[in-house]
């Protein structure tokens, strides 16, 4: 398995995953919108995201946003969606990813990087934890929902 940043060419085949990630989370297929999404992201100057292929085929990605602490006056990345294809997954694809992404954002002086899952999902809370992402008890999450 091999990791790298994705590029525009990648945009199609990573287009077509991230549709099936947005089903897995329970959204309606829409290539075209996954498409559009991911396209914004490649031009926006602020959005990291690694792919990670084998035998020439695109079988996770991750992607980072970036944001800004105003007290530290510093960045950070919001690790927002990973995502291996179920046939890959158990193989250490996932684990590839995040290392990626954590060496990017030490390289990048970034303050760290931070990520929410849902409570239930047990497998990925005890991936993070097993490499290093500590359980925030101090904050509390709210969210003030638009749409």
């Amino acid at each position: 398995m091999i990791v790298r940043r994705a590029q525009s060419e990648d945009l199609h085949n990573l287009a077509v995953l991230f549709d099936e990630y947005r089903q897995f989370y329970g959204a309606s297929s829409n290539f075209d919108l996954s498409h559009q999404f991911l396209k914004q992201r490649f031009e926006d100057g602020q959005t990291v995201i690694f792919i990670n292929t084998k035998d020439e085929a695109l079988i996770g990605f991750i992607v980072l946003y970036l944001g800004f602490s105003s007290v530290a006056c510093s960045t950070y990345y919001i690790l927002d969606d990973v995502y291996i294809s179920p046939a890959y997954r158990r193989q250490g694809a996932a684990k590839q990813l995040i290392d990626t992404a954590v060496l990017f954002a030490k390289h990048q002086q970034a303050l760290r990087i931070s990520l929410e899952t849902q409570k239930n999902n047990y497998q990925s809370r005890h991936l993070y934890e097993s490499m290093g992402f500590v359980k925030d008890d101090e904050f509390q999450t709210y969210h003030c929902f638009l749409k």
